[in-house]
């Protein structure tokens, strides 16, 4: 079993575990967000943190997410883009990010960091439980309908991660094309349009990173997978990171590549979703990509990041 560790920062709380191979740490009160991933063998920590540094302090219900503390990974839900649908207005990247989940001591115990969050605008439950062996982290949740009425959502986890020189982005074979959702600062097209995987132009190598320009970013969309697999690797320093999933309820993989066109940073994110695009208005209109909770039903997923070639 994997060591439990704790610490502060500015305050709050984090709460961690470690292998001889790989570390996690989680900040329960910042939306139960993945704060650090390390590579214990290597050394390279591949949460993203802002240059000038996170900002750690809850923000309000619904703020804009460049408000909130840009660091690391959270969960979006039940949208990733603002958006109205079934009477609601939903928040920028969902309603979990920037609230403060319960934390199951017990659970401490054995090893597991569970926490769990009542939505505070959308009808809906969320418990997570992080574990650790090896060099495998396992995340694993449900999700409750605490509507009256069939619930529509999207779910995607949102690591943000440096880059390092060398890093490239491995799909599974079946992927021919990607579908944009946004993109920022380059000429790779508007949402919904279809580029190739992965020379999505002629100067544009999306698995190298490479936009072709400085000051770009562009979050793109897989088709629905039959391999639930995405994995970025760096044959220079032997470094590498795989998510694995089951494609029952999550057969999607977002992948987001900023080279200073949001924000100025420079970051990417492997994201597995359960559908597309960004505002759930789409997804659950004319994309036709999302999940469906019935009154009272309970959603369960999981997916594991392994660090290491």
């Amino acid at each position: 079993m994997p060591s439990v560790f704790y610490n502060q920062v500015e305050g709050l709380d984090v709460i961690g575990l470690r292998s001889d191979e790989a570390e996690v740490a989680v900040l329960p009160a910042l939306g139960s967000k993945v704060c650090s991933l390390v590579d214990r063998r290597t050394g390279r920590e591949w949460m993203w943190a802002a240059p000038e540094g996170p900002r750690f302090a809850r923000v309000p219900t619904a703020s804009a997410f460049d408000e909130g503390c840009l660091l690391g990974a959270d969960e979006c839900i039940p949208t990733v883009a603002a958006c109205t649908w079934a009477g609601l207005q939903m928040a920028d990247h969902g309603e979990a990010w920037t609230e403060a989940w319960s934390v199951d001591r017990k659970a401490l115990l054995k090893g597991s960091i569970v926490t769990t969050l009542k939505l505070p605008i959308s009808p809906l439950e969320m418990q997570r439980a992080i574990t650790l062996e090896g060099r495998t982290v396992r995340f694993a949740y449900e999700l409750r309908s605490l509507s009256d009425a069939p619930f529509q959502y999207l779910w995607t986890f949102h690591p943000m991660m440096n880059i390092q020189e060398g890093d490239r982005l491995e799909l599974p074979e079946e992927v021919r094309q990607v579908r944009v959702d946004s993109a920022f600062g380059c000429t790779l097209g508007e949402r919904g349009d279809v580029l190739d995987w992965p020379r999505a132009a002629e100067d544009v190598d999306l698995s190298a990173l490479d936009l072709g320009r400085a000051g770009g970013a562009v979050k793109v969309y897989t088709e629905p997978l039959k391999v639930g697999r995405a994995a970025a690797v760096n044959e220079a320093t032997g470094d590498g990171l795989a998510f694995e999933f089951d494609t029952d309820l999550v057969n999607t993989i977002g992948l987001w590549i900023n080279r200073g066109g949001w924000g100025g940073y420079h970051h990417f994110a492997i994201e597995p979703t359960n559908g597309a695009p960004d505002p759930l208005d789409m997804a659950a209109g004319d994309w036709n990509r999302c999940g469906e909770l019935q009154p009272g039903q309970v959603h369960s997923w999981s997916f594991t990041i392994t660090v290491g070639k």
